[in-house]
């Protein structure tokens, strides 16, 4: 960003570095690096010297369609600024991407599909449109081409880790099968200490999900001391939720509770400052759940889901829905839990089969037979016969 900066200081008639300011900046927000209405505006300001210089140009429309998307969750202004785009970048993979992820937010899942079928056809060697499309895949629990799709993607970028990870995670969303993300974390650690940084909250998860105590511990070890967290969606959950979900996982009670009054230091900072920020609700509620927090707790998730509801976003709100049905499991509340599960089990974009049968998260709930039907219901059809 400090290059872009220097670039349009250089040249202030640079119309393209001001579109990829505004998009560098953007997703600083959007992925909850910085949500903010500061990093908004600093979004929305290099977005309108791009416009002062060229209103009509594509790249300008597309960055408009970008900002109204992810910046305001405005889908029909989004939709119509691709729309302008298009006329002058008829065969630009981007603005079907674009199509895409505004077709997933509203639900239009079939629509979707075939606007990233399009990028992918456009540009099939752009591991960022790949692995965007495969994910609209995964959360239509077609795993077998979200794989296929991040295949590509891996033999395009063979060591980018993420692009690894996202492939090998698909075998636990379906399956329940830990062994390919074993492989991979493995392979990446061995490079080293370093290395093993980069990827320790992902190491931690898996040890969680295999229960593993000594490998959860080694992976504590080897959190960065700050900067670390876990990207889950378009939100970065810091790691003291992690640390403190280990704890909890492996009956190391005051560990848990001194982790998860930190994490709960950070979000409740996050929420007094963005009230608005959906996700930062839902994991304030879930530390506070852990905390026995039960009132607060509630309140908490279901705000959340009032913050992000189906209705305003289909591809994240799912999400919400979940993490309120976690929250009413570790506060007692094994009926509500249960219905929002229910929920959650009939949406795109909701829970996995391999998290419900793998995360010590969910064991509040296990033995349930409502439970176990719905775990059933999401097994894979040669494991149902």
């Amino acid at each position: 960003m400090r290059l872009l900066d220097q670039a349009v200081a250089r040249d202030p008639h640079f119309l393209l570095a001001y579109c990829q300011l505004a998009r560098s900046h953007r997703l600083l927000y959007w992925f909850g690096h910085d949500p903010t209405p500061g990093r908004l505006e600093l979004a929305h300001a290099a977005i309108q010297n791009a416009v002062r210089l060229d209103r009509d140009a594509g790249e300008v429309h597309l960055a408009l369609a970008e900002y109204a998307l992810q910046g305001r969750r405005d889908y029909d202004g989004a939709r119509a600024e691709l729309e302008l785009a298009q006329r002058t970048l008829p065969n630009n993979a981007d603005v079907y991407f674009w199509y895409g992820a505004i077709d997933r937010r509203q639900g239009r899942w079939s629509e979707a599909i075939t606007d990233f079928a399009h990028a992918v056809l456009l540009d099939p060697r752009n591991v960022h449109i790949l692995v965007e499309a495969a994910g609209t895949y995964t959360a239509l629990r077609r795993y077998p081409e979200a794989e296929r799709l991040l295949e590509r993607a891996v033999a395009v970028l063979p060591d980018s880790s993420r692009v690894r990870i996202s492939l090998a995670k698909q075998s636990i969303y379906g399956r329940a099968d830990l062994g390919p993300l074993r492989s991979v974390l493995s392979s990446i650690a061995s490079g080293g200490p370093t290395s093993a940084g980069r990827i320790a909250a992902e190491l931690l998860n898996w040890a969680i999900l295999a229960r593993d105590a000594a490998a959860a511990q080694q992976a504590v070890t080897a959190l960065p001391a700050s900067g670390g967290g876990m990207d889950q969606g378009n939100f970065r959950a810091p790691s003291e939720w992690l640390v403190a979900v280990a704890a909890r996982a492996f009956h190391d009670t005051a560990a848990a509770q001194n982790s998860f009054l930190a994490a709960r230091a950070i979000e409740e900072k996050l929420v007094r400052d963005q009230p608005e920020y959906a996700p930062a609700w839902s994991l304030l509620g879930q530390i506070d759940a852990a905390l026995g927090r039960k009132e607060d707790a509630i309140r908490e998730g279901r705000r959340a889901c009032e913050l992000m509801p189906l209705s305003r976003d289909a591809f994240s709100g799912p999400a919400m829905i979940t993490d309120l049905a976690l929250i009413y499991a570790w506060v007692g509340e094994k009926d509500l839990a249960l219905e929002q599960l229910a929920l959650s089990e009939q949406l795109p974009a909701g829970v996995s089969f391999g998290e419900l049968k793998l995360d010590p998260q969910w064991d509040p709930l296990r033995g349930d037979p409502r439970f176990e039907e719905i775990v059933a219901s999401l097994a894979p059809k040669d494991a149902k016969q």
